[in-house]
């Protein structure tokens, strides 16, 4: 059945979004969101590395197994989900241990502006920090202007020191290079990235030998 999202209203008429665990009911609704959330993005990215992008995020039993699936639900109906990591290190895309980590958020294109990808950044650091995470981190692409834009405005930081080839992640072969950009958020005392804003090396990025 296709998901149902609500009607055009006043602001203060639309619920506050909320966020559960997904089961296994609500996986037919997660894959109809991711694959309306990232189809567009189609275009930006060669057509083999798409499709192995978008298997990636598909890939419910891998994500629920190695962490978290969380919808997130406005007037009891799912309009977006995304993968918590209590340690980003089992994504395998080359963060550190000790990291808490998001993967894969995805709104539906006729839910947006009602408050579910915040819902869903808020939950997963609360989640990060009950589990004791230094770091909320995740990845992004830089022709998604509008999650940069959100995560920009919501005070996360670019953490360059972990951009991935998306080309080279998944074994393929491509004329350019596909980058996959890195944000975070410092949860421990000193701000969420204090140390780039003053030109030092970062203290929390272990140094690659």
């Amino acid at each position: 059945m296709a998901v149902q999202y609500p009607d055009a209203r006043a602001p203060g008429d639309i619920a506050t979004p909320t966020v559960r665990d997904a089961d296994r009911g609500d996986w037919a609704d997660i894959r109809e969101i991711v694959q309306a959330a990232y189809r567009p993005f189609a275009a930006h990215l060669p057509p083999l590395v798409f499709a192995r992008y978008l298997d990636d995020l598909l890939a419910l039993d891998e994500h629920a197994r190695r962490g978290q699936l969380l919808v997130a639900e406005v007037d009891s109906r799912i309009s977006g989900s995304a993968a918590f990591y209590p340690n980003t290190y089992n994504q395998d895309m080359g963060w550190p241990r000790g990291w808490a980590g998001g993967r894969g958020m995805a709104v539906h294109p006729d839910a947006r502006h009602l408050g579910a990808a915040r819902a869903l950044l808020d939950e997963c650091e609360r989640r990060a920090r009950v589990h004791g995470a230094r770091v909320f981190a995740f990845h992004t692409a830089t022709f998604m202007t509008g999650a940069i834009a959100l995560y920009e405005r919501l005070g996360y930081c670019r953490a360059p020191h972990f951009d991935i080839d998306m080309t080279a992640h998944y074994g393929l072969t491509s004329s350019r290079p596909v980058m996959a950009i890195a944000y975070r958020r410092n949860l421990r005392e000193g701000g969420p990235c204090q140390s780039e804003r003053v030109g030092m090396r970062d203290p929390l990025v272990p140094r690659r030998r």
